[in-house]
């Protein structure tokens, strides 16, 4: 049958690809069709070239339902897929290209890709079946198919494209994924992270607009850095920008990875790959995006030093860096202070825990996407009683989805109470008094002790009064017991502090008086909260 030529041929692979993804997970998906398959779309459907005996009986034998949903997915429900082991002369004259893969476009992208000069790139070149060398394997034993070399050492990080799903980078032996399985294939398939599903409220709504501001225009607004307590949609924007960096601008060399990662990558090339592939790997590129930016703040001084280079050179060359943490990078404990400063240097966007409204458009979308539609009431409830952590609502409807699989109906929110109260009140943080304090003094760098204390200065009575508010609004503390925990105070100071505050927040203006050292005292609340919630 005749095969489709030119760009239409590789857009229908690269959908069918994106399709096959999502439903095996990134990980597994990397194992089994990222080296040596090659996709050939045909008008009646797609055949599956494979390198190798085993990988085609594996292929038939364990993925073949799943690549025929993607096809038909793409191609229309009378798509047929065919499945051929790739012949002698096809691996002699080009051997399967890793461009078919979805990790890379040819031997361009696979320089790309670590590429490196001298050994490594002889190693890459090792790795990557080409031309090369399925033509030097045919050469030295005749008549015999070139055996893939064993991958030697740690995986790098690879180029990420367009439709890949939320994967860590490296996979490490032992992982589930290198196993045959991944915790994405245990759960229920959600919506990708794309700007489309992201649901915007008043606790985004400025992260939001950042992240149209780097797709309309990449570069525009650079560095961006993304700070909030978990589950506030931080890693969310990060795949949505990715992808259409890779879409709307065709951007082919975008890297998007955790702290943790850069840092095991840079631990390997100082022990063994070189220095030299690992800036060439994260220099040249179009966009890089670094998530968990704290955990930067344990590391020695050769990779924080490392890191700030890099950032240097993508500055310098006008590409778009993207950061996300739990707090801004000045409050990043063990971060430099010109790295923390190169980072804040473009924009800094906070994001809040998801308010009610926003919640309840999460908990709608995720029903949705598991078939369901959550009655008004229940939707309300659930929306108004779960804290603003998108991983908690998720478990909720997770739990819904459960019950009905069990019951054959949904729960009435005393059901769901009863049986996921623990998640419910899981998903607020327990604060007490001391809790309190604690994030009052960081704040507004007071010693431990000074809320307790009898000072009457306004530098510490501002703050204690704040406090006193703070806590009861995340406590049920008494009146009484507040003034009895801050300085032995009587409940009607409590009351007078509490009303004070209240003024201070309806007016909107500085902390009067010196005692907030200039801080609005509305930044100053959302900074003892997002301390309260990241601990």
């Amino acid at each position: 049958m005749p095969r489709m030529q030119g760009s239409a041929g590789k857009e229908v692979a690269e959908e069918i690809k994106e399709a096959l993804c999502r439903r095996m997970g990134a990980d597994r998906f990397g194992l089994w069709f990222g080296h040596g398959v090659r996709f050939d779309p045909q008008p009646e459907g797609l055949t599956v070239v494979v390198d190798g005996a085993f990988a085609l009986e594996r292929l038939r034998s364990r993925h073949l339902s799943d690549l025929q949903a993607a096809v038909r997915e793409v191609c229309g429900g009378n798509a047929t897929v065919a499945t051929r082991q790739a012949t002698g002369e096809e691996i002699k004259a080009a051997g399967l290209p890793k461009a078919q893969s979805l990790f890379g476009e040819g031997p361009e992208e696979a320089a790309t890709d670590g590429g490196d000069e001298g050994p490594d790139k002889a190693a890459a070149a090792a790795e990557a079946p080409g031309k090369a060398g399925a033509a030097s394997a045919a050469e030295e034993a005749p008549g015999k198919r070139a055996r893939p070399p064993a991958n030697r050492g740690r995986r790098r990080p690879r180029v990420v494209q367009a439709g890949e799903g939320p994967a860590k980078l490296p996979v490490q032996r032992g992982s589930a994924a290198e196993q045959g399985g991944s915790l994405e294939d245990a759960a229920p398939q959600l919506p990708k992270m794309t700007l489309r599903n992201f649901c915007v409220g008043a606790s985004n709504e400025l992260a939001h607009t950042a992240t149209r501001m780097v797709i309309d225009l990449p570069g525009s607004a650079s560095p961006v850095f993304f700070w909030g307590p978990p589950g506030t949609g931080k890693s969310h924007l990060l795949y949505a920008i990715r992808d259409e960096l890779r879409r709307k601008h065709r951007m082919r060399r975008v890297i998007q990875l955790t702290a943790e990662d850069f840092t095991n990558d840079f631990t390997s090339a100082v022990r063994g790959s070189g220095l030299p592939a690992f800036r060439r790997r994260y220099r040249d590129v179009d966009a890089l995006m670094v998530d968990d930016v704290q955990f930067f703040g344990g590391n020695k001084r050769a990779t924080l030093r490392e890191l700030q280079y890099t950032v240097d050179a993508l500055i310098r060359t006008r590409k778009q860096l993207i950061f996300a943490g739990d707090r801004p990078p000045m409050e990043v404990d063990g971060l430099p202070s010109e790295l923390a400063g190169r980072m804040a240097g473009g924009m800094v966007c906070s994001i809040s825990p998801l308010d009610a409204a926003t919640r309840r458009q999460v908990v709608a979308q995720f029903a949705a996407a598991m078939g369901m539609e959550l009655p008004d009431e229940l939707l309300d409830r659930i929306a108004e009683s779960v804290a603003g952590d998108g991983r908690f609502l998720s478990g909720v409807v997770n739990y819904l989805r459960a019950f009905q699989e069990m019951r054959q109906r949904l729960p009435d929110w005393n059901e769901l109470q009863a049986a996921a109260g623990d998640l419910i009140r899981g998903g607020a943080p327990v604060v007490g008094l001391r809790d309190i304090q604690r994030a009052v003094c960081e704040t507004f760098g007071l010693p431990s002790d000074a809320l307790q204390s009898r000072g009457q200065t306004r530098t510490v009575s501002q703050p204690r009064m704040l406090a006193m508010y703070l806590a009861r609004q995340h406590t049920r503390a008494a009146f009484s017991e507040i003034g009895d925990y801050f300085g032995k105070r009587s409940h009607s100071t409590v009351i007078a502090a509490t009303k004070r505050v209240e003024t201070w927040l309806t007016d909107g203006s500085p902390l009067p008086q010196g005692g907030g050292r200039g801080l609005h005292i509305q930044q100053a609340v959302n900074a003892i909260e997002n301390l309260l919630r990241t601990g």
